[in-house]
This record gives C-alpha cells, structure tokens and sequence, in this order.
C-alpha cells in the first residue's frame, strides 16, 4: 500500500526545486532551518536537500537554535555570514521566518538578484502540506495576480474597507507591487504556498482603521474583533479582544517600528481555506495589512516583528477604481487589459 505522508511529502518536495527554483546543476543552495522545524518536518527538510543534491547542486543544512525573541524575529549572525554568494535560499523553520523573508541581509541579497529563494516559514505540517500548496492551480493564480498586480503597480492611491468598518486609505505612488511568482532567476523569491499580491504603502500615509474579523499571526484567532486606529502610518491603539489586544499592544510598543503599517496584501489561492494564519490568509479575495518589518515590500523600515491580520469581504479601490468588491474580483467585470 502507498504510504499517502510519503507522498505528500514527495509532491511538495519537488515542488520547491523543481517547480517553484527550476534548480540547475551546479548551483549553491543554503537550506535553513530551526530545532523546531526539524523536529516536526525533518523529513521534509531532509528531502529537499537530497533532492537538490540528486540535481548535482552545492547543498548545506544549517538547523539553528529556536528563536529565543517572544513574538520577534532572530537571525544568527553566523547564518547571516554563510548567505552571500548562495545562489538559493531556502527557509523551513517555525519559531522565526528571517532566515527569509524578514531580514535585511536576505532580502538585500534577493533585492540585489545575488539569489532566489522559496520560504516556508511558521507554517505547521497540515499547511505545507495542504492541497492550497499540493494542488494549487497555478494558471488561475497567475490570472488573478497579473490583474491586481498591474492595478497597483498604475495606482497612486489605495483604499481598503469591509464591511466590518475597515476603512484605509493610503499612498502607493513610486512603490512597486508584488506577487507570489516563480523563483526561476535571481531576485525572485517565492512561498511555497502561493500567494498574494502584496504592496508597500509609503511609508507614514496609511491612515484610518482596521476591523480585524479573521486571525492574526502569532495570534491565532481573536474570540473577539480587533481595532487597529492608524494615524500617518503607525498604529496608535489596539482595541477588541482584551487578552489579544494587550498582548498585540505591547509587542507593538515595545518593538523599535512595530507600530509601522509595512504592508497591504490580497490573497489570491482558492483552495487556501484552513484556518491558521499563513493558510487562510492566502486565500482567494480575503486582505491583510501587516504592521512592523517593511523591508520585503520596498519600505526602508526595519523592524524585529512582522505580524498579519486579516479581513474578510474587502473592497479595494486603486484611484477610485474597484478592483475587488466584497472580497470578489472585479477581473470580468471589467476585462483584464
């Protein structure tokens, strides 16, 4: 009888090299993970490394020390050290996602195309391995994010409302727009779950509230919603669930640029339906904003946390102009030209 584990792990496995690298003979490859993400998804870690070595690349395993940071970020300097000249970058931990994408020296290293990369960072073993990444229908991804992408990438000016109470507004002008790809050449990095479309706000013009209905990273699901006040680009109060929004509150203070709006994202994976935070956001037509480190979406804002809080049914306008409404695209409404 076929071992359905052992194949889910093959599929995912040659999904990363394979599909989402196109990994070539000869190239360098830095895969890290932690004592956390080893302990539950060795195999895994494991597999991408024979993998990549079968191909005929240049592989090393680097497992580091779990992230001693409640809430934050950590990158070891000495793996710092080991990432220049790596052609890819691959992340599989659970207590941190630095190793990429939040940190100036991958990101600078992605950002400068000296490498690609695939992150599959604090996601569990039911997310990596959940038909939103086994079974993703990549063409109808990519049909959705070249809409939204070029609507932001013309766009001066984004507003995001639910109807929860969400309503944002903020600059985008001069700020390049993102999107889940493939990490075939340098400076492409991609998650091993696609995807979003996910853009930088300039930095300080974000401004209004957010009515947090969904879960929050780090956070799970709050029993009740959340309200994020923001005033030119920074948090000012976090209200709702007391135990999440005291907890969320002094993270945010007490983290140099926590309170900083780092991003707005559009989910665009249909099949991206579980309910931990790294899953449900991705999925087809639900938004987050994310407050803290900027770095991977041009923002020169650096900062120790990174942390996601999603909307659903939202509506976003790019000049006045409906790309999503009520969490549904506008796509045939409006043609994709």
């Amino acid at each position: 009888m076929p071992n359905l584990e052992s194949e889910k792990v093959n599929r995912l496995t040659a999904i990363v090299v394979d599909d989402l690298l196109a990994t070539r003979p000869g190239e360098k490859t830095l895969v890290v993970t932690d004592r956390a993400g080893m302990a539950e998804n060795g195999d895994i870690v494991r597999q991408i490394v024979d993998r990549s070595r079968e191909i005929g690349g240049e592989v090393l395993l680097v497992e580091m020390n779990d992230n001693p940071k409640k809430g934050g970020e950590y990158l070891p300097e000495a793996v710092q050290r080991m990432m220049p000249g790596q052609d890819i970058l691959i992340s599989l931990t659970r207590t941190t996602s630095a190793p990429l994408p939040h940190h100036r020296v991958p990101i600078g290293l992605i950002r400068t195309k000296k490498a690609r990369g695939v992150f599959m960072v604090k996601r569990s073993r039911a997310d990596l391995l959940d038909v939103s990444v086994l079974k993703a229908d990549y063409p109808a991804m990519s049909l959705v994010a070249d809409y939204w992408q070029r609507a932001f990438d013309a766009g001066e000016t984004v507003r995001l409302t639910t109807p929860m109470g969400t309503d944002l507004t903020a600059s985008i002008k001069g700020q390049p727009s993102h999107r889940s790809n493939f990490a075939h050449v340098p400076g492409r990095m991609s998650p091993v779950n696609w995807g979003e479309v996910y853009q930088g706000p300039v930095v300080g013009t974000t401004n209004g509230r957010a009515v947090i209905d969904g879960p929050v990273l780090g956070f799970d699901w709050p029993k009740e919603h959340l309200v994020l006040e923001i005033e030119n680009g920074l948090v000012t109060r976090v209200s709702g669930d007391p135990e999440v929004s005291d907890a969320l509150w002094k993270l945010i203070c007490g983290t140099e640029n926590g309170a900083n709006i780092a991003e707005i994202a559009l989910g665009i994976n249909a099949k991206a339906n579980e309910p931990s935070c790294n899953n449900f956001k991705k999925g087809l037509g639900r938004a987050h904003i994310a407050v803290g480190n900027g770095l991977v979406y041009n923002q020169n804002v650096d900062s120790d946390i990174h942390i996601d809080f999603i909307m659903l049914k939202p509506t976003i306008e790019i000049d006045g102009r409906v790309i999503v409404h009520d969490g549904r695209s506008t796509q045939h409404e409006q043609g994709t030209s």
